[in-house]
């Protein structure tokens, strides 16, 4: 009697595996021919069936539960090259009584296409195959098309039986180019939508409605036994790797970081390990403040950068600053560039990414996050936020030039919202940031300065900024109000003659004269001026904007709560036996 070694030699020697690619091509090139006198289409996304119901949906884990530490490689490609058809496939919108091809939309995945090696059911074993993995799609497209009704023109059962996959309840669809393909129609016009969170690849048909009848399909099943090159053990198998066994080593973790702060540098640190990846935008070079991007990083060696749409980045913010354009587009569009480039650098194997705020709706829309856990580092507010804290900072000042330039579109709004929505944690050191997001904030410490505190607090009045956003028009009418001096910190200004009439000098970086910080801000996300007044003991009043808890030493009060600073103020002032109150 055989053994199962010599039975699996025999049917994967090299002879074969010979006469199955010749016959591949053959059928392929027939299929091609064929195509040639069809009538079949690739539908794009026409945005006109976005609205309807859901008719049908298939939902299918991404990581099979039955998988082994062998073959996750192989599972982890599987991934990636459903990535990048679920960026062909999602939105598209086909006519009714047209028939829907796999493999018109997906192309030859074989030639520049991105796919990698991933798991291919071939012959009754898992074998590594560029694209493999790719049924997972096929399926669960097969499976949704069956729930709505459609007539199923093509479809294949797979050889072999996965377990926990969608072949177990005979609502499988294997491909393979070009000739094993998936096709279906509907009575109706419907919209494909495809979408991989860290768990699931879920699959959406909308429609005005279900076809009236469907044309069913035959049950037929067979569980026999699945191999895979990885854990067999069958060395002398032509498609063995030969190489020892991968292993699975630990999760890998990728961070996709932008601008470094202190709080996120330590605690990436803290959950870094030396089989991490980092993608910076300007590592590597020391031009263009690359220091702001200069991480603590454990392992240099695993540190890839988006050069040239950071470069690029620099530049345009550069010009921008000196010319008065709008910096906040420009940068918005200049991420946009950075995340889809770092959306290429991701290695097949990171399951964990950690990213900076303001590159991950750019980062979603790539795909690259489907079928990732993600955690972020939020440098700001949710751009949804944002704006109502400026309108309402607005129409208090609407004479205001600030006030308004800064701002994203709403399909922007839509995708970040979505993307925070959807990410496993929140990591901040703003307290008014962890508050939106209680249930799944990692709260941070602000990193204080290592600055001795002052011997002795001054006199003057301290405002860190002269923008509407940060309170300029509260620190005017106080300083008009109770004839303050003001010292004032930043370059930029509501206009140039916004502080006419009011004593003003400006700040040079020295707290030895400074006895108050006076910041009734709209919105602050990174107050590192005033944790460097709280490192020197100098009191503070600002708002919860500003992401600090109260304390003794620091008042906190409300956006917009100008009787609240002045009251603040005039008591501070009495303190001080400024005034005779």
């Amino acid at each position: 009697m055989n053994t199962t070694r010599q039975i699996l030699t025999e049917k994967h020697s090299f002879i074969q595996d010979t006469k199955f690619r010749v016959k591949s091509a053959l059928l392929t090139a027939k299929r091609l021919t064929e195509n040639l006198f069809s009538n079949l289409k690739v539908y794009k996304d026409a945005q006109k069936l976005v609205a309807l119901p859901v008719i049908a949906l298939s939902e299918s884990d991404l990581w099979n539960p039955y998988d082994n530490d062998d073959n996750w490689i192989l599972t982890a490609g599987k991934i990636e090259n459903i990535r990048i058809a679920a960026r062909k496939l999602n939105g598209i919108e086909v006519k009714a009584n047209e028939v829907f091809s796999f493999w018109k939309h997906i192309g030859n995945p074989n030639f520049g296409k991105g796919y990698v090696v991933g798991r291919e059911v071939r012959e009754g074993c898992i074998v590594p195959t560029i694209a493999g993995g790719l049924c997972q799609m096929s399926n669960a497209l097969y499976d949704a098309a069956l729930k709505a009704n459609f007539e199923i023109v093509e479809r294949h059962r797979h050889t072999r039986v996965i377990k926990g996959s969608l072949a177990e309840q005979d609502r499988d669809a294997t491909v393979k180019w070009n000739y094993v393909d998936l096709r279906f129609r509907s009575d109706y016009d419907f919209r494909i939508e495809v979408e991989l969170t860290s768990e699931k690849l879920i699959v959406r048909f909308k429609s005005t409605q279900k076809n009236l009848s469907a044309q069913t399909s035959e049950n037929i099943r067979d569980y026999n036994k699945l191999n895979d090159c990885y854990s067999c053990g069958n060395t002398s198998c032509f498609k063995h790797p030969g190489k020892p066994t991968i292993k699975r080593s630990g999760n890998i973790t990728t961070f996709i970081l932008d601008e470094k702060w202190p709080e996120y540098d330590a605690y990436i640190n803290s959950i870094a390990t030396q089989n991490d990846f980092y993608i910076l935008p300007l590592a590597g070079i020391k031009l263009l403040n690359a220091e702001r991007y200069s991480w603590s990083l454990k392992n240099h060696k695993h540190v890839r950068s988006t050069l040239i749409p950071g470069v690029l980045r620099a530049l345009k913010q550069r010009i921008a600053s000196k010319t008065g354009k709008n910096i906040f587009e420009i940068t918005l569009n200049a991420d946009r560039k950075i995340a889809e480039r770092a959306a290429q650098m991701i290695p097949v194997e990171s399951a964990h990414i950690v990213v900076s705020q303001n590159l991950l709706p750019f980062l979603f829309t790539t795909g690259a996050l489907g079928g990732r856990a993600y955690d972020v580092l939020m440098t700001r507010l949710p751009m949804e936020k944002l704006h109502e804290r400026l309108d309402h900072a607005f129409n208090r000042y609407p004479e205001s030039r600030t006030l308004k330039d800064y701002r994203a579109s709403q399909p922007i709004i839509d995708l970040e919202n979505r993307a925070l929505t959807m990410s496993h944690k929140i990591i901040t050191p703003h307290h008014n940031i962890a508050d939106i997001f209680r249930n799944k904030a990692i709260q941070l410490d602000w990193s204080l300065p290592d600055i001795r505190p002052a011997e002795s607090i001054g006199t003057k009045i301290l405002f860190p900024s002269s923008l509407g956003r940060k309170g300029a028009y509260e620190v005017k009418k106080l300083a008009m109000e109770l004839n303050l001096s003001i010292v004032i910190a930043g370059r930029a200004a509501e206009q140039d003659d916004f502080w006419k009439g009011i004593v003003t000098e400006r700040f040079n970086g020295n707290f030895k004269e400074i006895g108050l910080v006076v910041y009734p801000a709209y919105v602050e996300h990174q107050p590192r001026l005033i944790l460097k007044a709280i490192s020197k003991g100098i009191p503070v009043i600002t708002t919860r904007a500003c992401g600090i808890e109260p304390t003794n030493q620091v008042k906190v009060l409300e956006a917009g709560d100008y009787e609240g600073f002045k009251r603040e103020v005039m008591e501070w002032y009495s303190l001080q036996n400024k005034y005779n109150i």
